[in-house]
C-alpha cells in the first residue's frame, strides 16, 4: 500500500468529517472524555507512586543493615562475634549495586559544655551517613572523608542535643567535651522528630567512627560493629544482598556447611507490596476510566453506520467506476480512525491541563510521561479502527446497482 494512497484517503476522510462539524465534535466527545480521564488518573497515580517511593527510600527502602553474629557449628547463636573489617568495607563499596556504605559504632558518654553535663548517645560513622539517611545539616558542615581518615576530633549535633546544650546560641565552631576529650562542633543536623514508637531521633552526637574507636576501643581505629548500606535503586536490594553475602563468606573463609556469622536486615518485601498496591490501584482506575472510551467507540460505530446509510449512492457510484471493496473499507476506516484520533489529541491536551490543576488540589505533582501520551494516541486510533470495521465492511458489501437505485 503506497503512502500517497494512505494520504489521499486521510485527506478525503478529513473532508467528509468537516462536512458535518457539529456531529463530528459530538461523536468524538466520548473519546475526549475517556482519554482525558485516563491521562488525569494515570498522571495522579504516577505522582502518588513517586512520592511513596521517595518516602520509602527515606524510611530505608534501599537500605541494608549488616550486623555480626556468633554461631556454633550447629547454627546456635553464641553471643559475641567478630566486627567487620576495613577490607570488607572496601569490597562492599566495589559492588556495582551498592551506592553508599556507612560503618556504625555506638556508645553513650558524658558530654559537657560549660556547666551543662549530660550522658548522650554518641554515634561514630562516615560521610555517607547523611546521604543514606537523607539527613542534611541545618547549619554548618557534615563530617567528610578527611575527618574519617585522620580520626579528627569533630562532631555534628542532633537537633535535640543542640537545643539542650546551646539553645539559641550558635553551636558551630564551639568546643564540647566527650568523655573528657575536646571535640569541635562543625554542624547541626536538621530535625527529624520522634519515631512512631516515641523515640527521639535527634538525641545523639555524630563523630567520625575512627575517632570513636581511637579513644573508646583502645586504639582499634577501624573496628566496625554495624554497617548501613544503601543500594543504587530499590530494585537492586536483592542483588546487593547476594553479592555482599558471597563476598563476606569468601573473606571469612566460611565453608558451604557453615552458617553465616553475620546478619542482613532489609525491608524490600514491604516496599514491593506497597508499590504493587499502587500499581494495582493505577490499573484499576485506568480500567474504570477506559469504560468511557468503549462508550465513545460505540458512538463512533453508530455514527459511521448512519454515514453509510446517508452515502449509499456515493458508495454505489464509487464501486461502479472502479473502486474496490478494499478502497471502500479503507475510506471508512480512515474516517473512523481520524475521528477517534482527533478526540485523542483533544483529550490529551485537556488531560495534561486538568492533571496540573488536579495536582494542586491533591498536594503532589502529576507525572505525565511521553509513554502514556503515545499510548493514549495509539489506543484512541485503535478504538476508531476497531469500532469502524463493521460499518466499513457493511459499506463495502453494498450492491452498486441497488445502492444507486436506492437513492433515486
Amino acid at each position: 500500500m503506497k503512502l500517497s494512497y494512505i494520504i489521499d484517503n486521510i485527506i478525503e476522510a478529513k473532508t467528509n468529517l468537516l462536512r458535518n462539524m457539529p456531529r463530528t465534535i459530538l461523536t468524538s466527545l466520548g473519546i475526549v472524555i475517556g482519554i482525558t480521564s485516563v491521562i488525569i488518573l494515570v498522571a495522579i497515580t504516577d505522582g502518588a507512586k513517586n512520592i511513596i517511593e521517595q518516602q520509602l527510600v527515606s524510611l530505608g527502602a534501599k537500605t541494608i543493615v549488616l550486623k555480626p553474629i556468633g554461631r556454633t557449628a550447629s547454627g546456635v547463636y553464641r553471643g559475641q562475634a567478630a566486627d567487620f573489617s576495613q577490607n570488607e568495607l572496601k569490597f562492599m563499596r566495589a559492588i556495582p549495586s551498592v551506592e553508599y556504605v556507612s560503618p556504625i559504632v555506638k556508645t553513650s558518654n558524658q558530654i559537657s559544655y560549660r556547666d551543662i553535663v549530660q550522658v548522650v548517645a554518641v554515634v561514630g560513622s562516615n560521610e555517607d551517613f547523611s546521604l543514606i539517611n537523607d539527613w542534611p545539616t541545618a547549619s554548618g558542615a557534615f563530617i567528610n572523608r578527611i575527618d574519617v581518615q585522620d580520626g579528627a576530633k569533630v562532631c555534628v549535633l542532633g537537633a535535640s542535643v543542640q537545643k539542650r546544650f546551646f539553645g539559641a546560641e550558635k553551636s558551630t565552631g564551639k568546643q564540647i567535651r566527650i568523655d573528657g576529650i575536646s571535640f569541635r562542633v562543625i554542624g547541626d543536623l536538621s530535625e527529624k522528630g520522634l519515631t512512631p514508637g516515641g523515640r527521639d531521633q535527634d538525641d545523639f552526637i555524630l563523630i567520625p567512627y575512627t575517632s570513636l574507636n581511637r579513644w573508646d576501643y583502645k586504639g582499634q581505629l577501624y573496628g566496625i560493629s554495624n554497617i548501613i548500606i544503601s543500594t543504587t535503586k530499590t530494585t537492586n536490594v536483592d542483588y546487593a544482598k547476594f553479592a555482599i553475602r558471597k563476598m563476606l563468606r569468601e573473606q571469612r573463609g566460611l565453608l558451604k556447611d557453615q552458617f553465616d556469622n553475620f546478619q542482613m536486615v532489609s525491608y524490600e518485601n514491604v516496599t514491593k507490596k506497597i508499590l504493587q498496591t499502587t500499581t494495582i490501584l493505577k490499573v484499576l482506575l485506568s480500567a474504570i476510566a477506559s469504560i468511557s472510551l468503549v462508550v465513545g467507540g460505540i458512538g463512533i460505530m453508530n455514527v459511521m453506520l448512519v454515514s453509510v446509510t446517508e452515502r449509499t449512492k456515493e458508495i454505489g457510484i464509487r464501486i461502479t467506476i472502479g473502486a474496490t471493496r478494499k478502497d471502500i473499507v479503507f475510506q471508512f476506516l480512515s474516517e473512523s480512525a481520524l475521528l477517534s484520533f482527533f478526540g485523542g489529541v483533544v483529550g490529551i491536551s485537556l488531560g495534561y491541563t486538568l492533571s496540573q490543576v488536579a495536582s494542586s488540589f491533591v498536594g503532589w505533582p502529576a507525572i505525565i510521561s511521553t509513554k502514556s501520551i503515545a499510548a493514549a494516541c495509539i489506543f484512541s486510533a485503535f478504538i476508531g479502527i476497531f469500532f469502524g470495521i463493521y460499518p466499513a465492511y457493511k459499506a463495502a458489501k453494498l450492491d452498486p446497482i441497488k445502492a444507486i437505485r436506492n437513492e433515486e
